[in-house]
């Protein structure tokens, strides 16, 4: 009796332990990638000098004139949507300039990362698109 007792009480002991631990890995990211590369903020996020509101994005990278820049173009989620079937809107978000950083192989998966600047706002500072062998290094590293 004694032996259960004491498995029970370390038993509760762990579940006090990691309950903490398990609401920390439910919280909500400031980003999510779709598994189409699609990017979803679930927060304002700034891109370069535009405030993207949250919702989802889809990103493409492109040069000019030999300078590079990512466009963010919305992603309609009209009710009952579901992740890659729906309707890109076909003006731009924003268009930022970026810089290119070569990778030593393509990048496996779509991949953006953020930063909190001096105004505590959520920004952009580079991004890596699937399949090209580049990070996108936005004006904040300008």
């Amino acid at each position: 009796m004694t032996k259960k007792l004491t498995t029970l009480a370390v038993f509760v002991a762990a579940i006090g332990l990691l309950t903490p631990a398990a609401f920390a890995l439910g919280k909500t990211a400031d980003v999510t990638i779709g598994k189409k590369g699609e990017v979803h903020f679930n927060v304002a996020v700034k891109a370069g000098g535009t405030l993207l509101q949250p919702g989802m994005y889809q990103l493409q990278h492109g040069a000019e004139g030999g300078e590079h820049y990512i466009t963010f173009k919305a992603v309609q989620m009209p009710a009952g949507y579901r992740h890659g079937n729906t309707p890109v809107d076909e003006n731009t978000a924003a268009r930022i300039p970026c810089k290119v950083d070569p990778l030593a192989k393509k990048a496996g998966k779509t991949t953006v990362s953020l930063r909190t600047n001096a105004a505590g706002e959520k920004e952009v500072t580079d991004v890596q698109i699937a399949g090209e062998a580049f990070t996108h290094l936005l004006s904040t590293h300008n």
